[in-house]
């Protein structure tokens, strides 16, 4: 009777680890110093949120940001001494695009979920199940600007024929989106 590995459902090739992921199959291994038993230990399969769920939440974040950053111009506005012109503009620009940045970097870093994940019930973590570093919740973050590919957001759009429903900086970054 052929088994089937616990982690990721390969076939069993007869041998202590699982050829497909490396997982122990057997419960007890043969070491030098005798035998050794193994506890199992599978991670259970991550229901991956849609596209639908994923867009409602980026909607909440962007609403939010949007109201974040009007606030951060009229401020940056009212108290700045020099006439309306381009380098106002070029500067509120700035400010909301680090302001962006840290929204999406920092709440992502801290639990994998923004305001609107939230909401929506779902969050970002890496592909192996393991919490998302700043580091790499900053990646995801540029990997946004890969997404939006010239205003289309085909990156975004991505998930919804992606059979791991990943989006472009879901890839960048090695990440995926689960219901919680």
């Amino acid at each position: 009777m052929s088994h089937s590995c616990p982690s990721c459902g390969a076939p069993d090739q007869g041998v202590p680890f699982c050829v497909s992921c490396l997982m122990p199959l057997h419960g007890s291994l043969s070491t030098p110093s005798g035998t050794v038993s193994v506890q199992f230990v599978t991670r259970q399969q991550a229901v991956k949120a849609g596209f639908f769920r994923r867009f409602a939440a980026f909607a909440i974040d962007w609403l939010i940001l949007s109201v974040l950053a009007d606030i951060v111009r009229f401020a940056y506005r009212s108290g700045s001494r020099t006439d309306p012109g381009m380098m106002q503009l070029d500067m509120a620009l700035a400010i909301s695009t680090v302001l962006f940045f840290l929204y999406f970097t920092l709440f992502i870093g801290d639990g994998g979920r923004t305001p609107g994940k939230m909401l929506m019930g779902i969050k970002v973590q890496r592909i192996d199940g393991s919490a998302v570093s700043y580091g790499r919740a900053f990646l995801r973050s540029l990997g946004y600007i890969v997404s939006m590919f010239f205003m289309t957001f085909l990156g975004f759009i991505w998930a919804l024929w992606d059979r791991k429903k990943q989006a472009w900086h879901d890839k960048i970054a090695g990440t995926e989106v689960i219901k919680i």
